[in-house]
């Protein structure tokens, strides 16, 4: 199907047409990426399996002070993406790079998880797991949390 448009619309139509996909362009744009080279993105799901599967797994939540505190995964130790300076930061909660490690921040409007994923991968992590949909996900679906 082809569609004609006349000559008088056509600008009208281009400006909106490029407004809409920078507008787009700017939304993907603030939002984490749902996958991370070097990690392996789960679902809720995938972290009920991986907490049953790894008793060594070590849990990373990567959100403020608040939000940790209204509620957080069970197990979840609070190390925001901004206080991981360097990979001696990282060491002290994950004690071998091969140890299994989850991240999750807000989901996919925080970045915070990715930010720390991306540094865990860069510094050899080879275990590491990205919630990326995290509390977000999590809370619509029921699941329990713990708060302080």
């Amino acid at each position: 199907m082809t569609v004609t448009i006349p000559a008088r619309r056509a600008p009208g139509l281009v400006a909106a047409l490029l407004l809409a996909v920078t507008s787009a362009a700017s939304a993907t744009a603030a939002e984490a990426p749902e996958q991370i080279a070097g990690a392996t993105t789960v679902n809720a799901e995938g972290v009920i399996a991986l907490i049953g599967a790894h008793p060594d797994l070590i849990i990373l939540d990567n959100r403020r002070e608040g939000d940790f505190a209204a509620g957080h995964i069970e197990g979840a130790v609070r190390l925001i993406d901004t206080d991981i300076t360097g990979p001696e930061v990282l060491a002290a909660h994950v004690p071998t790079t091969d140890t299994p490690v989850l991240f999750y921040c807000n989901g996919l409007s925080c970045g915070r998880a990715a930010n720390a994923v991306q540094m865990a991968v860069g510094w050899g992590y080879g275990a590491v797991h990205y919630y990326a949909l995290g509390m977000t996900e999590w809370n619509a679906m029921g699941l329990p949390v713990v708060s302080q």
